[in-house]
């Protein structure tokens, strides 16, 4: 056929095949167009991508995300669901109950929880669970069904950390430790430092990495500490553009409770200090925790100190008097926020297009039955903050 196209080869080759065919058929204009048409061919097989294109090295320091930052995304933040200390009949709080409902219904894509799942230890002898530390874990994890379902490995993603109740009074109670491991933590990451597999690890979702730290396992023969070696490496390897860190107890006191009290990273207050240098050296974006019965948040260096222990242990209100003052309060700061007798959990949405998290407090009065929000704040991925909005809300 007359000008038929021909595979593409070799440029001669191409060219003198349809030289001798244009011969045949076509005028010499016609042939002058043909090898502009076929110049323009090469040349455009041969143009190699702009550096300019996709396909750039990532910023230095930030691992590619596969295979994109993926937009808007939520996490929940809840801890301390452990009950009275006396006579307790499940060692786990009743109001879990209406709080893991709570949660489950805000479809988020994974839940962290801080520690002081169950009593534990801190139990009287009366009680029927009293060293029965596996049926007190199974207490705990039918409580939070809603949310992740244990026996069929359904629902949503539960991350867990020990408290100051899943270890001891001064030596860790091996059956209890044992317990956990076996339960609540037995699908937690194994890539924490030798000895603390399931209670030390980290893990990465989407645009962010979560390091989630066991306060209790001994450094260097001392407990209510941290493996700063470690807690180093996770802050500057395989990291993203938002770093969120979770242990049990505030780094900065809120209270000096005299049945927690010993219990916590401010018993040394030089490796405490040097963990939390830690986390302002490396721009984390938050460091979230419980312990202590309340909802608080405040600032050290630029730094969120989010505490979330509210869980189900009923929550009073912040003494402001008490709080470490190397410590700023953001939350509460008002009279009319500053509640007790309440339960809750914090929703967290990050939006990694915009470089932000957006935090909610849901908070549930136990006297009325009520949820209300109450603390709302926006955070940079390095943590700087962007707005406060304190004004509590009634959701119904």
């Amino acid at each position: 056929m007359c000008g038929a196209m021909i595979p593409l080869v070799n440029s001669r080759i191409v060219i003198d095949i349809y030289l001798r065919k244009a011969g045949k058929c076509m005028r010499l204009s016609h042939i002058v167009i043909l090898l502009l048409f076929m110049m323009i061919i090469i040349t455009a097989g041969c143009v190699q991508p702009s550096p300019s294109q996709p396909n750039r090295t990532p910023a230095p320091g930030i691992s590619p995300v596969s295979p994109a930052l993926s937009g808007t995304w939520t996490f929940v933040v809840f801890g301390d669901s452990r009950d009275n200390t006396r006579d307790t009949l499940t060692g786990v709080s009743p109001y879990l109950d209406p709080v893991a409902v709570a949660i489950a219904a805000e479809k988020p894509d994974l839940v962290m929880y801080n520690g002081d799942l169950v009593s534990g230890w801190m139990i009287s002898n009366s009680s029927p669970v009293a060293t029965d530390y596996q049926a007190q874990f199974k207490n705990w994890m039918d409580a939070v069904a809603p949310i992740h379902n244990y026996t069929s490995g359904s629902g949503t993603p539960l991350y867990v950390i020990r408290g100051n109740h899943e270890d001891g009074p001064d030596q860790t109670v091996m059956p209890l430790l044992d317990a956990y491991r076996n339960s609540a933590a037995a699908d937690m990451p194994l890539n924490g430092p030798p000895g603390e597999e399931r209670l030390t690890y980290s893990f990465t979702w989407k645009g962010a990495k979560f390091i989630a730290i066991d306060e209790y396992f001994p450094h260097d023969g001392l407990k209510e500490t941290v493996n700063q070696s470690w807690v180093d490496r996770e802050l500057t390897s395989n990291i993203r553009p938002f770093i969120f860190v979770f242990g049990h107890t505030p780094a900065y006191l809120l209270e000096d409770d005299p049945e927690d009290r010993g219990y916590d990273l401010a018993v040394h207050p030089v490796l405490r200090d040097i963990f939390w240098n830690s986390l302002v050296k490396n721009h984390a974006t938050a460091y979230f925790s419980g312990h202590t019965h309340l909802y608080a948040r405040g600032v050290k260096d630029g730094v969120q100190q989010v505490v979330t222990g509210n869980g189900g242990a009923m929550g009073h209100a912040l003494n402001q008097s008490a709080v470490d003052p190397l410590l700023t309060i953001e939350y509460p700061v008002r009279e009319a926020d500053n509640a007790g007798n309440t339960v809750g959990y914090l929703v967290v949405t990050v939006n990694e297009t915009a470089g932000t998290m957006s935090a909610v407090q849901n908070v549930y009065y136990t006297d009325t039955r009520e949820w209300r929000t109450g603390d709302r704040f926006t955070l940079s991925s390095f943590g700087a903050v962007i707005s406060n909005t304190t004004v509590p809300a009634t959701r119904g």
